[in-house]
This record gives C-alpha cells, structure tokens and sequence, in this order.
C-alpha cells in the first residue's frame, strides 16, 4: 500500500489550519505574531507549499487547544507532507506533469477518470505511451527523457493493479477509441490491452462515452479529468484537469463538486462494462485483425 499523497495531505493541512482560524475569529496576522513565527510561514502553510513547518503546526495546536484526535491528525499530515515520493528523485526526467499525477494517486482508495481523446496513462501501453510521449517534442524541457516517463508510467500502473491497490473506474469517450493517435497497430494493441487489463483485474472498470450519447442536462466536459479518494482521510478528495499545457489541480471542496456531479452524469450515458469490451474489441478488430480471427 504507498503512503498518502504528500501534496494533498499539505492542502488538507492547510484547509485544516484555516478552518481553525475561523473557529476562533483569528486572522492569520495576529495568529502567526502570537505563536511567534512569521507571517510568511504561516501563508506557506496554509497554502500546502512543500515542507510544511511541524513546529508551527505544533504551536498552533498548542495555542488554540487542540484536541488530542485533531491534533493527532494534523501533525501526521504534517509529516506526511515532508514525504518524497519515488516520482521525487527522477521528476524532471520524467515529466513534471506525470510527476504530479504520480504524487496524486499515492495513497488513493478509487480514482476515476474521464478520458476525452486519448487513452489515460494508467492504462496505456509502452508502445502507445512512447509514440505519445515523442509526438510533441517541443512540449517537454530539455531535461525530459521518453524512455523515463515509458518506465515511470509503467511503475505507475504496477501500482495500480498490485493487491491491495485503489479502484479504478475509468469513462472512455469513443473519440479515444476511434482518433489515431498511433500506428493503427500500437492502437490496435493498446485497445486489446484495455480488455485485457480488465479482464485480470476485477477492481478495474471501463464505460466507453458513444460520440451519439445523450448526456443529462447536455453536458458537454471541456477536458479530460481525474477524480481521487484517499484511504487515510476519506473525507478529502482531489481533482486534475488537464489542459494543453499544464494540470489545474483542485482539493478544495467547492472546486470538486462541479466535477463529480458532471462525472455522474457521463458514467450513466456511458455503456455498461460488458457492452463497452465488446465494442474495444470490434474497434481493435477493425483497425488490425487479430490471427485467427475473421475480420
């Protein structure tokens, strides 16, 4: 089981402190001067920046009388919030985008996907994760290394379906399916391995989203997303869309609904998992026939 995510268990921490200072009408100013620590550090920390100060956090509990439970909570996650992750140590070789993905889904119990146009990277092939990763060179700095990022998705999705790892439930919109965005055979390959992924790993769900499918409300998703539950504090969750050119990077509660209730809608005008392999299956067919079977 990996440890919870360092960065939301430093947004849930900052969440926590200024949820504290509201209980008790204080502003941040005043706080930070009495437990004799500077203004600066206090924002740091209720902004979920790296490193957060566990002597601040201390004094803090100290000061306000914190409970022996909720003060438990916060310095854990306080120290959690020190954690380096695997991702850490290679980050700029790999990608800081997937880096941060990597950090997201530590310690996660579900995460759920929606997927506009390409196949998620939890699920992608090697072969189909590099041709992606060297379409768009100009997209990586210079430090980027494909052969890297292809190794730390790999590790990423042995995570994924190691026992005990997190549900995983992912929205497939048919525009993944049907663009090419590979060699028709490396797509092919890629399609047949979602079926087969899903055939081995019970905890893994894909809903293919038909281009003909009539959404609730006529919702139209204006990217693709990732929703994630965590084991260590149930009650947090967070959210990555990605963009073009970077991921917005939600945790606070108001940020996440939107996308929860756009989720539920998508997933009840998706197909069911037993009529979407079917379909991945017919759509690899069609693109390369397997051996031995008739086209």
């Amino acid at each position: 089981m990996t440890r919870p995510s360092p960065y939301v268990r430093r947004r849930w921490l900052g969440r926590e402190i200024r949820r504290l200072r509201n209980e008790h009408g204080l502003a941040a100013e005043p706080l930070a001067r009495t437990v004799g620590f500077p203004r600066q550090q206090l924002s740091a920390l209720e902004n979920g920046h790296l490193g957060p100060d566990i002597d601040l956090v201390s004094a803090i509990c100290d000061y306000l009388a914190v409970g022996t439970v909720r003060r438990r909570a916060m310095m854990d996650a306080a120290t959690d919030g020190w954690t380096r992750g695997w991702w850490m140590a290679d980050a700029e070789r790999m990608g800081t985008r997937q880096a941060i993905y990597a950090d997201l889904e530590s310690g996660t119990s579900a995460i759920t996907e929606y997927a506009l146009a390409l196949v998620p990277g939890l699920l992608q092939t090697s072969a189909f994760a590099d041709a992606r990763l060297r379409s768009d060179p100009a997209r990586h700095a210079e430090t980027f290394d494909p052969v890297a990022a292809v190794a730390a998705r790999a590790y990423r999705q042995q995570l994924l379906l190691a026992v005990g790892g997190p549900r995983y439930d992912v929205v497939l919109d048919e525009i993944a399916i049907r663009r090419y965005a590979a060699d028709p055979h490396i797509v092919a390959d890629q399609l047949r391995h979602i079926i087969g992924v899903c055939a081995a790993h019970p905890d893994v769900t894909v809903r293919v989203l038909p281009i003909g499918a009539s959404i609730k409300g006529h919702s139209a998703p204006r990217s693709a997303y990732s929703i994630y539950r965590y084991r260590d504090t149930p009650d947090c969750l967070a959210v990555a869309a990605d963009t073009l050119t970077s991921d917005l990077i939600y945790t606070e509660p108001d940020e996440i609904q939107p996308y929860l209730s756009l989720h539920s809608r998508l997933k009840a005008a998706a197909l069911a998992p037993d009529v979407s392999i079917p379909l991945l299956r017919v759509a690899a067919q069609e693109l390369v026939p397997a051996k031995g079977v008739s086209a």
